[in-house]
């Protein structure tokens, strides 16, 4: 049975719930993504393509690789991997820089990553990559660095696409399901490595309806290493003001604490009222304006007492 929890306000019982159906969590989600083409003038969604590059052996085996994706003209590198045997060869480098190069061709201004402490923040500065801030809420001194790096030409590609060096390696931009799942096992298997079972956690979706059952809101979460990773969260705009998404908030903090979670991860973009956050006790960390201006995004960090 799903768990409910009653808000009055102005003599209105309104319902949290946290069984929403996938159809109620889909509109949820659409209606978060249309308020932020809405702030970027139909902008957001561009360039909108993902970049996928792989590592291949003579055999062509898939021996690392790199995915990102491309929102309101900057590149996220969501995933970066390169096999035990063909690191610290620059291999890593070359597959950033490939996919730079892919970036820039399709519009972006800057690339920005998440690595943790035990991951790349030696590795990102000597590809030009510049530090935005550290996230320090994890356990056992384990840190998550953001960088961020204006795209140019890169004059440091050493190996062309398609060009198999010395060692018979070369960069493919033929990416196939499969060759996307190795490196996610990949990279997962490195971070759980490193952290063990420590890396899996729960996911927490809530939704609000008003008295009469309507859905007028929601938000997304989920938590790893002790911590609440937030997502996103909606309020219908006739009922914003009204205290609704502070409930919310607190409602997912709530049930993140009682998972075990010493500390909140949040971003948000400057048109999205960082206020909302810091009344919610959250403290910048770092600011990246490697957006389309005057578009910034903020990193939050609150630490449970």
């Amino acid at each position: 049975m799903p768990a409910y929890s009653d808000i009055e306000i102005d003599n209105q019982v309104f319902i949290i719930s946290d069984e929403p159906t996938n159809e109620e969590m889909e509109r949820v989600y659409a209606n978060v993504e249309n308020d932020k083409r809405l702030h970027t003038n139909g902008e957001y969604d561009q360039p909108g393509v993902e970049i996928n590059l792989v590592l291949r052996d003579s055999q062509g085996n898939v021996q690392g690789g790199i995915i990102a994706c491309t929102v309101f003209n900057v590149m996220h590198l969501d995933v970066l991997w390169v096999a035990e045997a063909y690191r610290r060869l620059g291999y890593g480098a070359q597959l950033v820089l490939g996919a730079e190069q892919m970036g820039l061709q399709s519009g972006c201004l800057t690339s920005q990553t998440w690595t943790f402490s035990f991951q790349g923040p030696n590795f990102y500065p000597t590809i030009g990559y510049k530090p935005l801030g550290v996230y320090d809420g994890y356990p056992d001194g384990i840190t998550e660095h953001v960088f961020m790096k204006r795209l140019e030409e890169n004059r440091e590609m050493t190996n062309p696409l398609g060009i198999p060096d010395a060692r018979g390696i070369y960069l493919d931009k033929n990416v196939a399901e499969e060759d996307a799942k190795i490196l996610h096992r990949g990279l997962h298997q490195d971070v759980v490595r490193h952290v063990g079972d420590g890396y899996k956690g729960i996911k927490i979706k809530l939704v609000l309806r008003d008295p009469s059952g309507e859905l007028i809101g929601g938000l997304s979460a989920w938590t790893t290493l002790q911590n609440l990773i937030f997502d996103y969260i909606w309020i219908e705009k006739r009922f914003r003001g009204k205290g609704l998404g502070s409930r919310l908030m607190s409602e997912m903090e709530k049930i993140a604490r009682e998972s075990g979670c010493i500390a909140s991860q949040a971003s948000c973009f400057s048109f999205h009222a960082p206020g909302f956050f810091e009344k919610m006790g959250y403290n910048i960390l770092g600011i990246s304006d490697g957006y389309p201006s005057p578009v910034t995004e903020l990193y939050l960090i609150k630490k449970y007492k």
